[in-house]
């Protein structure tokens, strides 16, 4: 028979169970006040390569199929592994593990061959691992064991459980989530290779598969376009504790691989006949007139008048002077042919020969 006792007792038993679990979900939690947050003093933050990729986190990079995001990874970490400067930023000398689950170790040898590069002692590669939470425990061990500071997985999604979807938020961030955590802790850059949607959007990060999780979890994202076949590319780099930036790229075949390109990220998606007008502006010496520039071309001066006008007005050239052009430093985004109205657009009334340009030259570039 219970007595009123008893029942007393449970209730005191319960209700000090109830104080301890609650006491147990606030112990998982860190709050603090906003002025005890104002008071405290951080490091400037770290990199590996210099104010592009953070000593430890998560990074992700991003490229179409064929747009030669491992070679450029190969690169990286070839010049993190020394501690060579890296496209013109400077790199502290890590030991980098490059898991590589998309080439055979015969492959691997014979593209670093064709990049010239001979990977030393503080490089090294993996071409089996394993998939799921074993594959992301197996990084924690791998980086306890080797003192690794830097580890690279091509492709990201080699890691993923069998059962989940990569364009899943849910599931990206299932995944990247721990795989952050455990960068964090001990205190590694882990960078993921993963692929850009076929058809791009407006903003390059949407084109990223998964970018909606991926933007949840990565500290830096770089997105790498180039078009298979184009001998120069843009690297976008955007994320947290960096300057969002873009690099402009050359293609090389020999030795394989990027290099600096000469040209402006911006100016990379002008079109041939528009960029042969800026060479040939900085090699009369940074500003000419339409006759110099057609004369260095060998190009109809009447053409050329015209496109440097239309390029005026997109604001890729600007004038100085009377007739005379300089490159606009900042170079806006263009479409490569301008757009031209239908119907003609007079200055004074009815006074064609005051007619805009766009109004009144078609300007044919391909025949340029």
């Amino acid at each position: 028979m219970t007595t009123i006792s008893d029942d007393f007792e449970a209730t005191i038993d319960q209700v000090a169970r109830i104080e301890a679990d609650r006491q147990k979900r606030l112990s998982k939690v860190e709050i603090i006040s906003g002025k005890a947050l104002m008071q405290k003093s951080f490091p400037e933050p770290r990199y590996l390569w210099d104010s592009a990729l953070p000593d430890s986190g998560l990074a992700v990079m991003a490229a179409s199929k064929a747009a030669g995001k491992t070679l450029l990874l190969l690169q990286l970490a070839d010049a993190v592994s020394r501690g060579r400067e890296f496209l013109g930023l400077p790199t502290r000398l890590t030991k980098t593990l490059f898991i590589e689950m998309e080439l055979s170790e015969r492959r691997m040898q014979q593209r670093l061959f064709k990049m010239g590069i001979i990977a030393s002692d503080m490089l090294h590669f993996a071409h089996k691992w394993t998939q799921g939470d074993e594959g992301l425990q197996t990084i924690t061990d791998a980086v306890k064991e080797h003192g690794y500071g830097l580890v690279i997985v091509d492709v990201m999604q080699m890691l993923w459980p069998m059962d989940a979807d990569t364009n899943s938020y849910q599931d990206t961030y299932s995944v990247l989530s721990p795989l952050r955590q455990i960068a964090n802790d001990l205190g590694v850059m882990i960078l993921l290779v993963t692929h850009r949607r076929k058809m791009e959007s407006a903003d390059y990060l949407d084109g990223v598969i998964g970018s909606v999780g991926i933007s949840a979890n990565a500290d830096v994202v770089f997105s790498l376009i180039r078009t298979r076949g184009e001998k120069e590319a843009v690297l976008h780099i955007d994320g947290n504790d960096i300057e969002s930036r873009k690099i402009a790229l050359c293609f090389n075949t020999d030795p394989l691989g990027f290099s600096l390109s000469d040209a402006t990220p911006e100016e990379i998606g002008l079109s041939p006949e528009r960029r042969e007008i800026m060479d040939a502006i900085r090699e009369l010496g940074g500003t000419a007139k339409p006759g110099q520039v057609a004369t260095a071309l060998g190009k109809d001066r009447s053409n050329v008048g015209h496109l440097m006008q239309a390029m005026a007005e997109l604001g890729i050239l600007k004038t100085i002077g009377t007739g005379k052009y300089t490159i606009n430093n900042r170079i806006p985004t263009v479409p490569t042919i301008p757009t031209l109205r239908d119907k003609p657009v007079t200055g004074n009334d009815g006074n064609t020969g005051n007619d805009t340009l766009a109004a009144s030259v078609h300007i044919k570039e391909e025949l340029f």
